[in-house]
């Protein structure tokens, strides 16, 4: 009898010293920091095992509560809180081919390692790989990408099979879009800096838009800018060439078409001019189209020049010619080349003129010589 009541007291006694101590399975010494120390090497410890909808089917999950699914993707699972909801606790790999099969999209695996593949499962050496688009929203909606501590540049790499890679880097306080060349690196073609200015195939751009780089331009092609479609109408840069352009082949510059005077030089341009060029100007033809008057008027009959003496007395006085503006008088005013040739050619046929006249004058006296010497024989 006293036996049993002995029995009865140690169980009655055993939750009291299982609550006050450390409980042991398979080991006499439980380890102090353990609530419960579990022992063996033969035996492990099995967790409640439970389908998804079934684990989805627990009402109010502790947070840390821990289970072991059974299908789809199995594994162990714990319930982080009521926002993290279920998260997987893995270290293995799941292959495609498993994805594929269970035909899951839209899922977050992470690797153990970090790495979070979406509807995929991540390559090692990426933080995070999307299987499909990816969308952000917001308002406005942002993508931000942050340097950690020391970190020089942030950059946007885009990749497709057997095509250049293109860099979006943000590093020196600029912008580069870069273009891959292979093993040996990047070469810059777009860079923006950080007051604004733009740089193609320049990474040191010195004004808003700063280009270094192209070739000659030509009548069918080439230059560092090109204005227009190539099989239409377009004009051609370089670095010291305009061309204007019409499917290949040279074509007509328009310059202020429709209004608008066109200025070269610091010169400013008077009203009523069309062009002004501070500087001089050379070439080898110039033509002047649309002039009247044309001063063959001087060769009619009923033309009357003015008489040498009169002629003589307007030069004495006025120091020029008549209808010939005076030195005064173009170096305020300069003169128009279309009018001035006219003036010129005038001056010319009238001089044509008193040579004919006077010529005619000689052989008159010429012949009255010969009439006195016959007479004095």
């Amino acid at each position: 009898m006293k036996k049993i009541f002995s029995l009865i007291s140690i169980v009655a006694l055993l939750p009291a010293i299982m609550f006050a101590q450390s409980v042991g399975i398979g080991t006499a010494t439980p380890n102090a920091s353990a609530q419960l120390d579990v022992s063996s090497t033969s035996k492990g410890l099995l967790a409640p095992r439970m389908t998804q909808a079934q684990r989805n089917a627990i009402l109010s999950p502790a947070p840390g509560l821990l289970v072991y699914q059974t299908d789809l993707v199995a594994g162990y699972y714990y319930y982080k809180d009521q926002f993290g909801g279920w998260q997987q606790i893995t270290t293995g790999t799941i292959p495609n081919s498993l994805w594929n099969t269970l035909g899951i999209t839209n899922n977050i695996y992470n690797a153990g390692l970090g790495n979070v593949g979406i509807g995929m499962l991540p390559p090692s050496n990426y933080r995070l790989s999307v299987a499909g688009d990816l969308s952000v929203t917001g308002n406005p909606p942002t993508l931000h990408l942050g340097g950690a501590t020391g970190a020089t540049s942030a950059r946007i790499i885009l990749a497709v099979p057997n095509a250049p890679e293109y860099k979006i880097t943000n590093a020196l306080d600029k912008l580069f879009i870069s273009r891959s060349t292979g093993p040996a690196g990047y070469v810059n073609d777009f860079v923006i800096n950080d007051v604004g200015n733009i740089g193609i195939s320049n990474s040191y751009p010195d004004t808003k838009l700063h280009i270094t780089d192209g070739t000659d331009v030509g009548n069918a092609s080439g230059g560092y800018l090109q204005l227009g479609p190539t099989n239409g109408r377009n004009i051609g840069f370089d670095d010291n060439e305009i061309q204007a352009r019409l499917n290949g082949v040279v074509s007509r510059l328009v310059l202020q078409n429709g209004g608008g005077a066109l200025q070269i030089g610091s010169a400013g341009t008077p009203a009523g001019y069309a062009v002004s060029i501070n500087g001089k100007v050379i070439c080898e033809e110039l033509k002047i189209q649309g002039s009247s008057s044309w001063p063959d008027y001087v060769f009619a009959d009923n033309y009357i020049l003015k008489p040498l003496p009169e002629l003589k007395d307007f030069i004495r006085q006025n120091r020029h010619l008549p209808d010939i503006p005076p030195a005064s008088e173009i170096e305020k005013n300069g003169i128009e080349v279309g009018d001035m040739q006219k003036r010129l050619m005038k001056k010319i046929e009238e001089l044509t003129l008193y040579i004919l006249t006077q010529e005619e004058k000689i052989k008159n006296i010429q012949a009255e010589m010969e009439t006195i010497k016959r007479k004095v024989k």
